[in-house]
């Protein structure tokens, strides 16, 4: 078994709370410890409660029967926006694990990609040592904010908030496997929270490559639908596998410092939108929300907006969360009542 990891409920949720809502949860997202199944109409989350990381990793994959990557390329996203330690970037252990588990299943190449926000991607991993596990693992690095221009598409996003679109890295419109690794973290700067749909973000240029130099992250920060440009960008690129790493993760502040809490949780998915609306929930459950994170999950921006594209699920009914032990039962049932209390509050 898998040894648990610290999870707290805040004291906004009083155990009367708790128990009306993991009542009315019962249909609503279902738990399972049978091995991931098909079914274009449920999207399955793996969730493991653990604090040794590799482990968690391991089950969370296994949950979800691997990663199908024999003789594909690979590409790594992480998260490097800073020069900050985890749960601002990723962890070199978590990085470790996948690299090694698609080294198992005899992948081809396998590349970290990065454009970061707060500094450049390649001082950034050599700040944070990311240049020698790379040696070490045997893999390359990209930073995308060295990409030439003639490696850029631009992308028009009709009917979204962009003005002018985007621009993203020729090299994803190549057959390759696309890996998202995400932290779990509220975010100061008007994304409200950051996990996999944000993480995107840091795959599309900071500014454009031709015409006039036009600053697409300006746009973003600046604009009052941030938070609906955050999904809408999801639209360009599906990651084949997402991985959340939640062992530790900021509930005020972020994304590069902020207070921390311990859920002690990796969760997985190959949809987006139902591993943040369960990365929410956890943010929820070690904090007290700020206003702006109080609406039903489902009615926050990102995971309204993702959903209405259809980038994932569009309710709880529509997550089954996998679980292998009852620490992550436990963890599975906080979650089940705050995706279901959503559900049942959007009736109203």
């Amino acid at each position: 078994m898998i040894p648990t990891g610290r999870f707290k409920i805040p004291q906004p949720i009083t155990r009367r709370t708790f128990s009306r809502d993991l009542a009315c949860a019962s249909a609503a997202v279902l738990i399972s410890r049978q091995p991931a199944r098909s079914n274009e109409k449920e999207s399955v989350v793996a969730l493991v409660q653990g604090s040794q990381r590799p482990a968690a990793i391991d089950t969370a994959i296994e949950s979800l029967g691997g990663i199908d990557c024999q003789g594909k390329d690979v590409l790594i996203k992480g998260s490097f926006n800073s020069p900050h330690p985890f749960p601002a970037t990723t962890h070199p252990e978590t990085l470790t694990r996948i690299v090694s588990i698609l080294k198992k299943k005899n992948c081809g190449a396998i590349t970290l990609i990065e454009r970061s926000g707060m500094g450049n991607a390649g001082e950034i991993w050599r700040k944070l040592g990311t240049v020698e596990l790379a040696r070490h693992l045997k893999i390359r690095l990209l930073s995308l904010d060295d990409l030439p221009p003639g490696e850029w598409l631009a992308e028009e996003l009709p009917d979204s908030h962009w003005k002018k679109g985007v621009e993203v890295p020729r090299l994803l419109r190549q057959d390759i496997v696309l890996i998202q690794i995400c932290n779990l973290k509220t975010h100061r700067f008007g994304g409200h929270f950051s996990a996999s749909l944000k993480n995107s973000i840091g795959l599309i240029a900071k500014y454009s490559h031709s015409g006039p130099r036009y600053n697409y992250m300006a746009e973003l920060h600046s604009s009052p639908d941030q938070r609906l440009m955050i999904a809408e960008v999801n639209q360009l690129f599906r990651p084949q596998f997402l991985l959340m790493d939640a062992i530790q993760v900021f509930t005020k502040g972020g994304p590069e410092s902020g207070e921390v809490a311990e859920p002690g949780v990796v969760a997985a998915s190959s949809d987006p939108v139902a591993l943040d609306a369960v990365g929410l929930s956890l943010l929820r459950f070690h904090s007290e929300a700020p206003q702006q994170m109080r609406a039903p999950v489902f009615d926050e921006d990102q995971l309204k907006r993702a959903a209405e594209l259809g980038l994932g699920a569009k309710s709880a009914d529509q997550i089954r969360l996998e679980t292998g032990d009852r620490p992550s039962d436990n963890v599975a049932l906080r979650i089940k009542a705050m995706l279901s209390q959503s559900a049942e509050e959007n009736k109203r």
